[in-house]
């Protein structure tokens, strides 16, 4: 407590107290007991009656520290109220009053208070040295990430314009195109005018004939003289020798205009594709560093526990397996039960869902197993899931087959006194978010992530649930390297917030950010030799296990890979 209230203290600004402005303290003079910058260290120096001052980095003060300016008799218990600290618990890293010793450290390893504050300014020294480095790094990413931007940001303008321009040419073209086909259609309806105009006169012309002899052989019929009557019919006879059909009313009708179609935009104007990035191959690595042959037919869970201990299961043969990892061997303890879900509890018994309503703990030492306090009740649990706080996240849904989907599906978050914090269930929409939720898990804002299947054949998507009941994004997959369906086994949160996901049907992980952007991807087979991933756990050493499906060329089924950059 007082060594966390002492870094409270340092976080507030202190300026060298020779010129009073600076806050860049790097050294001391231990004779003037003065914090100094580094102009004034200088300076300081070559005074004349400062000449023999010893000036020390700030970072050697705990060298010079001397015991006797130390009161170690007046150091009161954090927890034994009025009792006086007496030693230094090497074992636990705190000091210690008789009754401290008496109750809980007992068989500790103890020392002198004098001894135990030279090792815990060295082991603060040590720690600030790996803080400063990682500050360093830090810088030296948030510098990347600005170049980056800057650099990016040139790009997307340059890109912008690049369409821009492509338009306008591709607007040009059409303009041209459509001229011409405007003249086209003119010089064809010119021809129709003609022709319509040719053939209207011919019919005139025809009807004043036919006029001019209907009226000729009504006058003859009425004519009083015979030979009028015989003159009559000797013209017709001669006209009917003439042809005076009825002019063709064809025309050949003008052309109709068809649109393109749409769809060849992208041919005509280009596309956004995927550059090479050579800094992303380099930034995103992974190699198997072990591997070894289980007994199930496929790691379909996989839980860290403490180092080099899994907690594996195959719920169609209802095995649950604890193993111990040691130079490629698997030592092995087995329990049969149901297992629908699992997760790790701080004491380091197993937490596990038979799909009943109450949640079951399998106790890491015996194998016994217990009820627990965590129940959905009416409901029966699924996948569940531990966050750092010990709050539990569980999928709950009517008792039942997971398909045909019928029900609520619901993921219900639970405090670790087994209270019902929230459920998301309806969309702002009222409309149901899950079909049927199969893996969850949460980044270090405790922000949650859902695997999400439509059917028996596990096509589904990845859901990123925001703090009231919508949905931040979907990701459905990678057009690129989505062959036809996506078909997510399993997904987990990296340190840095990153989202891993199998797809086994494709030997590909997909790497996600926290925006449900796929940031890079990867080949298992291709590039680690692993086929088939399904299942995936991360120890607290950051080392990346893959479970699988066996085959009959592989029967290897269990990956330890050492990973970096995501």
């Amino acid at each position: 407590m007082a060594l966390s209230k002492s870094f409270q203290k340092g976080q507030i600004p202190m300026l060298c107290q020779l010129c009073e402005e600076s806050s860049e303290i790097k050294w001391k003079c231990l004779l003037c007991d003065f914090l100094l910058c580094t102009k004034c260290q200088k300076i300081h120096k070559k005074v004349k009656s400062t000449d023999q001052h010893t000036i020390i980095d700030i970072k050697d003060i705990a060298v010079y520290q001397v015991k006797d300016q130390q009161d170690f008799s007046h150091i009161p218990c954090e927890i034994h109220c009025g009792q006086l600290c007496c030693l230094f618990c090497q074992t636990c890293e705190e000091v210690v009053c008789p009754l401290c010793i008496a109750n809980t450290h007992n068989k500790h390893s103890m020392i002198e208070l004098a001894e135990g504050y030279k090792l815990t300014l060295k082991t603060i020294q040590t720690f600030n040295s790996e803080l400063e480095v990682k500050l360093t790094d830090n810088e030296k990413g948030i510098s990347k990430l600005h170049s980056i931007k800057s650099s990016e940001d040139v790009k997307y303008e340059t890109e912008k314009q690049k369409i821009w321009s492509r338009e306008k040419i591709l607007r040009d073209e059409v303009e041209k195109h459509s001229i011409k086909l405007l003249k086209e259609l003119d010089k064809l309806k010119d021809h129709q005018n003609k022709s319509i105009k040719d053939a209207e006169n011919i019919s005139y012309t025809i009807k004043k004939n036919l006029e001019f002899r209907t009226e000729s052989l009504t006058k003859a019929q009425a004519a009083v003289n015979a030979s009028d009557v015989f003159s009559a019919l000797k013209e017709e006879n001669t006209a009917r020798k003439q042809r005076t059909e009825p002019v063709s009313t064809y025309v050949k009708r003008l052309p109709q205009y068809i649109p393109g179609k749409l769809k060849i935009q992208e041919a005509l104007h280009g596309g956004l594709t995927e550059p090479d990035d050579d800094y992303a191959q380099e930034q995103y690595e992974a190699k198997v560093i072990e591997q070894y042959q289980t007994s199930l037919k496929l790691v379909e869970r996989v839980v860290c526990s403490n180092a080099g201990t899994l907690w594996i299961s195959y719920a169609e043969d209802k095995i649950l397996q604890k193993i111990q990892l040691s130079n490629g061997m698997l030592n092995t303890v087995e329990v049969q039960v149901q297992c629908a879900g699992m997760a790790l509890l701080l004491s380091g018994d197993l937490l596990i869902s038979s799909a009943e309503s109450n949640l079951k703990i399998v106790s890491h030492t015996t194998g016994n197993i217990t009820n627990s306090k965590y129940s959905v009740e009416p409901l029966i649990t699924g996948v569940v899931h531990m966050i750092r706080d010990e709050k539990i996240v569980i999928r709950a849904k009517r008792e039942g087959p997971v398909f045909p989907v019928k029900g609520t599906r619901q993921i219900v978050l639970m405090n670790k006194d087994g209270r019902i914090e929230k459920v998301y269930d309806l969309d702002n929409n009222g409309k149901p978010i899950f079909s049927a939720p199969q893996r969850i898990t949460t980044d270090t804002d405790d922000n949650i992530y859902v695997l999400d299947t439509f059917n028996t054949e596990w096509n589904g998507r990845i859901l990123a649930l925001d703090k009231t009941n919508g949905v931040r994004w979907i990701y459905s997959g990678n057009p690129d390297i989505t062959k036809e369906t996506f078909k997510p086994r399993d997904l987990i949160s990296t340190q840095l917030n990153n989202i891993i996901i199998t797809d086994m049907d494709s030997d590909i992980i997909h790497i996600l950010n926290t925006s449900g952007q796929c940031i890079h991807y990867m080949n298992t087979k291709d590039q680690l030799g692993i086929e088939l991933p399904y299942s995936l756990a991360i120890d607290n050493t950051g080392t990346l296990y893959i479970g699988c499906n066996t085959s009959k060329q592989n029967k290897t089924n269990l990956y330890a890979i050492q990973f970096s950059g995501f």
